[in-house]
């Protein structure tokens, strides 16, 4: 990405967080840019084109700190989910509107499905370098890594939209379902790990 498309990215992101995508227009981010409308399409031709951009540099910046946090794994699974839950509670809490409207656009099935396809598949794909590692260490017991990943992901994202319909369907953001999202996973984690940790490693 060029350093204008760069500039235009981050200028949307503050606006698509405080307004969401729907009530944000093309015009008022090319205002805040301080170019014409013209300019802002010669780089965007849409703002299903700019959303997504927006999307994925948020996404990119949240799974660089996340392959981080399983690259230093070393025993303790829970912790380690623990660890990567608290900060995509901070990166919800931050972009919760984008968030929002994010999971608006991927049930209404629009241009943006693809990207959220592509993230869902990179969450799984870094669920399974955590759990191998962890099978691998012998911190815990799964039989099959591929469908443990696929259903882990499944069930976070499942309760992530649980906690929030309300708030995707009116489009009204109320940050105390983070909490609420958070605290529904950890017990998830508990129910499905308690059991399958090596009893030598706890």
């Amino acid at each position: 990405m060029d350093k204008r498309k760069e500039e235009i990215v981050e200028v949307a992101l503050r606006r698509f967080c405080h307004y969401g995508f729907n009530k944000t227009t093309m015009n008022e981010i090319a205002e805040d840019m301080k170019i014409t409308k013209a300019n802002l399409y010669y780089y965007y031709q849409d703002k299903s084109a700019l959303i997504r951009d927006v999307i994925a540099t948020v996404a990119d910046e949240l799974f660089a700190k996340e392959e981080a946090i399983i690259a230093s794994y070393k025993h303790d699974l829970m912790t380690t989910l623990y660890e990567i839950l608290e900060l995509r509670a901070s990166y919800l809490s931050k972009y919760y509107m984008l968030h929002i409207d994010e999971n608006l656009e991927w049930i209404k099935g629009v241009e943006i499905a693809s990207v959220i396809q592509e993230l869902y598949q990179r969450d799984i794909a870094a669920t399974k370098v955590l759990f191998s590692k962890s099978v691998d260490i012998g911190d815990v017991r799964i039989k099959d890594v591929d469908e443990a990943s696929v259903a882990f992901v499944e069930i976070m994202k499942s309760l992530g939209i649980m906690h929030n319909v309300q708030d995707i369907v009116s489009g009204i953001p109320n940050k105390d379902n983070i909490c609420h999202i958070v605290d529904s996973q950890r017990r998830a984690i508990r129910l499905i790990f308690e059991e399958r940790i090596v009893a030598n490693n706890k």
